[in-house]
Formats: structure tokens, sequence, C-alpha cells
């Protein structure tokens, strides 16, 4: 489950962030993706409001939901590997006892 959702946050993290808005030639504004910002679009467009600006409040919401998601399910993710990794260690110690 824990690798399911640091999937769908990085996937997330990677598709592009979009305002609501047009620029003059008729294009969606792009601000870029959650790893990356792109504001050419957002300054060079011409419109009602300061679409930079805009821009990156949408791609800190962006990162507010996923960047954790991320991190806590790998942190999740990691803990389940190290259980597991202990467990089996201590379950093999004790075959190779029960033989001797």
């Amino acid at each position: 489950m824990a690798s399911v959702l640091l999937a769908i946050g990085l996937l997330a993290m990677n598709f592009p962030v979009f305002l609501d808005d047009y620029d003059q030639w008729g294009w969606q504004i792009k601000c870029g993706t959650g790893f990356a910002a792109d504001l050419a679009q957002a300054t060079a467009a011409v419109g009602n409001g300061n679409y930079a600006d805009e821009c990156e409040t949408a791609l800190l919401m962006r990162r507010l939901w996923t960047v954790p998601l991320v991190v806590v399910s790998g942190l999740v993710g990691l803990a389940v590997l190290v259980a597991a990794a202990a467990t089996s260690e201590r379950e093999s110690l004790a075959s190779h006892r029960e033989t001797a």
C-alpha cells in the first residue's frame, strides 16, 4: 500500500500544473510541474492579474499535499522493509539454533 501511495505522489508531482486562465493566444497557462516551476508563459501572458504569482500559489498547493504523501509513504515503506528484514534474520537464526 505504501508503494502505491508513493507512486501516486510521484506521478502527481510529475503532472503539469495549469491555471484556469488563458494567455492572449488562447493557450491555458502552464506553471510547470511539482518538481520544477516554469513561469515563462505566466510572465509573458497579458491579462487581468499577475499570473506568475498565481502559478507560484498553484505550485505550492500541489506540493503541500504531494510532498508529505511521498515522504510519509516512503518512510512507511522503509519501516516495513526494515521490519521484514529483521524478522527474516531472526527466523533464520532461530532455525539454525534448533538444528544444532
